[in-house]
């Protein structure tokens, strides 16, 4: 019994193989749920305590807030990749479509956060701008969420951590 199972194994082994082979004439399938970032993407975001921070592609300068020490501004492009992260993550919400920024859920704090977007695709071009939100209905949530998506990504860069730290906080 032991020698047709010494016999037969491999024999399983080589036929198990061989159907797994791919055929390598197949074409290959792209990911189609993944949309094509149009040649015109680009965006400005000024955002931030004061509105004093910045991510503009149009220029492909980023503006720092430095609380005491003022800003500072450096030229740090986004790459093709990276623009083309932030174009689907607008898409997932989107940001061209109606959005419902309820000025009802937007107050008065101290101090005072600022956003403003100027968004440039397929040949159109939408502006819009909110302050600081005590509530956050779904729309809210989204642009907040990409506002911090877009912040991470920029700040994750070498040119980005190689400016000077901020000097103090806002109260």
């Amino acid at each position: 019994m032991k020698q047709i199972y010494f016999i037969l194994f491999p024999i399983l082994l080589l036929f198990s193989a061989c159907s797994s082979v791919e055929d390598v004439s197949a074409p290959v399938l792209s990911d189609v749920s993944t949309p094509v970032m149009p040649a015109d993407f680009e965006f400005s975001l000024t955002y931030g305590t004061y509105g004093k921070q910045k991510v503009d592609t149009f220029n492909d300068m980023i503006i720092k807030d430095l609380v005491i020490d003022g800003t500072i501004e450096a030229e740090i492009p986004l790459t093709v990749e990276e623009k083309n992260l932030t174009y689907n993550e607008m898409l997932k919400i989107n940001i061209m479509g109606d959005l419902e920024i309820d000025r009802e859920l937007q107050c008065a704090i101290e101090p005072p956060t600022f956003t403003s977007w100027h968004i440039q695709m397929n040949g159109q071009t939408k502006e819009f701008s909110y302050t600081s939100f005590c509530e956050y209905n779904g729309d809210a949530k989204n642009l907040m969420s990409l506002e911090n998506y877009i912040h991470k990504l920029v700040a994750a860069k070498e040119e980005y951590q190689e400016l000077p730290d901020s000097n103090g906080w806002y109260e």
